[in-house]
């Protein structure tokens, strides 16, 4: 006779991955990224800089500082997404998510890769230089200032040079104050997604629930710091690239885009260990139901978001602004401008729709990597084109052959991320084993 399901019918320590199960996928990231990264270096310390024809140097290493740029910042997101879901579920006492949540907490993790994988952007010169035009603006205007003794130091002299939008900015784009931002920046995400990570493991040996009540109140207030950390590191590391524009919808846009792209790398790679025998009896076809709706709310939210920003700056148009929008509907990225439309929202929203879809591993697993194949459009969207112009001062819309770059960074730092992710998912049981609301996860109907 059929009895109903209790805790009794689980393991009682969990299910822990065997990496020897998975080592062929493993070794191929490991192999890709390890290539990848002797490559990646030869390019951010300009030794493939070459010479064309005429004698002129061209300049590989600020091509690939964007190459680099774009490859982390998708990787980044989807970290960043990680940890907000992770916050997310403690903050709201979430109980149907409890099966699920180790996974969020493992690509939360993946921010102490992304530390390592952003000091190029803080310790090569020539890479920061390529990217940020307002720091060597900044550096001639410190030499102006030091030569003709400002009272005002760099701030008077921008003024002098007739920079007025950076002088205005000043207060804030400075790079001694972009530094310390940087650090705390991966300070903050690292210290929260760690306690919250080692708290979850800690309840799997001594089951105490005193680690339940602690996650959610350590989460309450943070949250908004999370907010303020994915905002404002978009706006140093992205939006800076052209220092003269500005949107106050640019955080969100950032934030929108990386927990759904979090949320289908979870929904693959909980798909992915139960393929390997794993999560089989905690798992159903609910939690794919729960989780395609949270990704069709952000599949909504994304495009809300775009249409805003896009709207508004159409409607003020207001120079500095519509400048964003003006190249990336010049030339071939008026194309990827179309995909994102298309592809991004009104595609995806299409097939979500669909209550039954959204219960149907195979399809959801289809969907998610459509998710992350726009995510990928969006960030390459986002970075590239600033290349062109930036470099040439100008000259030409796109830099030849840089595309070549693009590709080694994706593959690098995606690499590097999956064995991460991977090593990770093996170290404690793929899901919260003694949480006290396991049983209410595992049994979830909606």
């Amino acid at each position: 006779m059929h009895h109903p399901l209790t805790l009794d019918d689980l393991p009682r320590d969990g299910e822990k991955l065997d990496l020897a199960k998975i080592s062929k996928l493993n070794g191929i990231l490991l192999m890709v990224g390890g290539i990848g990264a002797i490559i990646s270096l030869i390019y951010l310390f300009g030794f493939a800089n070459t010479k064309d024809e005429a004698g002129h140097v061209i300049n590989r290493q600020g091509e690939f500082a964007y190459s680099w740029l774009f490859a982390f910042f998708f990787f980044f997101t989807i970290s960043c997404g990680g940890v907000f879901w992770t916050m997310l579920q403690h903050l709201s006492n979430s109980g149907w998510s409890v099966a699920v949540r180790r996974l969020f907490e493992n690509l939360g993790g993946s921010v102490k890769l992304m530390a390592v994988l952003a000091l190029p952007f803080l310790l090569i010169p020539g890479v920061r230089d390529s990217l940020w035009e307002w720091i060597v603006v900044h550096h001639h205007a410190a030499e102006v200032a030091k030569a003709q003794n400002l009272a005002g130091g760099t701030q008077e002299a921008l003024h002098n040079m007739h920079e007025v939008i950076l002088a205005e900015k000043y207060g804030y784009l400075n790079t001694t104050f972009w530094y310390i931002r940087a650090v705390f920046y991966f300070a903050f995400l690292i210290g929260i997604i760690g306690l919250l990570r080692k708290w979850s493991i800690q309840q799997d040996s001594d089951g105490d629930f005193k680690h339940t009540f602690r996650a959610r109140a350590l989460c309450a207030f943070p949250l908004l710091f999370f907010a303020l950390t994915v905002t404002f590191s978009a706006v140093d590391w992205v939006m800076s690239m052209d220092y003269t524009w500005y949107s106050t919808m640019w955080g969100v846009y950032i934030f929108a885009g990386g927990a759904w792209a979090a949320m289908a790398v979870s929904i693959l790679a909980l798909t992915y260990v139960r393929s390997n025998g794993y999560l089989n009896k905690i798992v159903t076809g609910e939690h794919y139901h729960l989780m395609g709706k949270l990704l069709l709310a952000f599949t909504i939210f994304w495009a809300y978001i775009a249409f805003s920003q896009f709207f508004l700056i159409w409607y003020a148009n207001i120079t500095e602004e519509t400048r964003f929008f003006i190249l990336r509907n010049t030339g071939p990225w008026w194309y990827l401008s179309n995909i994102l439309v298309w592809g991004h929202f009104v595609v995806t929203f299409v097939v979500l729709l669909s209550a039954s879809r959204k219960k149907k591993t195979t399809m959801m697993n289809w969907v998610c990597a459509w998710v992350l194949l726009m995510h990928l459009v969006d960030w390459y969207w986002l970075v590239i084109p600033e290349r062109g112009p930036s470099l040439s001062k100008g000259g030409y819309l796109i830099s030849p052959g840089a595309w070549v770059g693009d590709v080694i960074a994706f593959l690098t730092v995606g690499g590097l991320a999956g064995w991460a992710y991977l090593r990770r998912l093996a170290r404690a049981s793929l899901y919260p084993c003694r949480d006290p609301r396991l049983l209410e996860s595992v049994t979830a109907i909606n």
